[in-house]
């Protein structure tokens, strides 16, 4: 949706597959993303930087403030790659979002985030509704972690 993004993001879109986001056009994608010249494209990819910071501060505040081990903060500064893709979900956990479709391949996922020519991280984050015992019980099982480093509350 255009007012879930920046304005380079939404030029870049509305490139990719003009202002209606018809996405029968979705065929001119790989022609231009796969272009680092594309006007916003080096926009676009120092958001994702920036959201990488944010995320590693975030998360050593937290872990400091936790009483996590100076280790456990340093290893933190480390976290994520700021170059490469950078998927972020923030909202609220419910059952009903099924945010646990994400591994309903695992195979799949694993091969998308593991591969080394393309990277792809994820950042997810969020919190169930303190009556949703469901969503709270999916947050705490660890079902929708690839197993990588999972915060409990940034």
């Amino acid at each position: 949706m255009p007012s879930w993004d920046s304005a380079a993001a939404d030029d870049l879109w509305t490139e990719a597959c003009g202002k209606d986001r018809c996405w029968e056009r979705r065929s001119r994608w790989s022609e231009i993303f796969g272009r680092s010249q594309t006007p916003g494209y080096g926009n676009l990819c120092r958001r994702g930087q920036v959201l990488v910071l944010y995320a590693r501060e975030r998360l050593c505040r937290q872990l400091a403030a936790s009483g996590a081990s100076a280790r456990a903060v340093d290893e933190a500064k480390h976290l994520f790659d700021p170059n490469a893709l950078t998927l972020g979900f923030a909202r609220r956990f419910a059952t009903y979002k099924r945010p646990n479709l994400l591994l309903h391949d695992p195979g799949r996922l694993l091969r998308i985030l593991g591969n080394p020519e393309r990277p792809v991280q994820l950042i997810i984050a969020g919190k169930a509704h303190p009556a949703d015992q469901a969503g709270r019980a999916l947050i705490r099982s660890g079902s929708i972690s690839s197993g990588g480093p999972r915060p409990a509350r940034m």
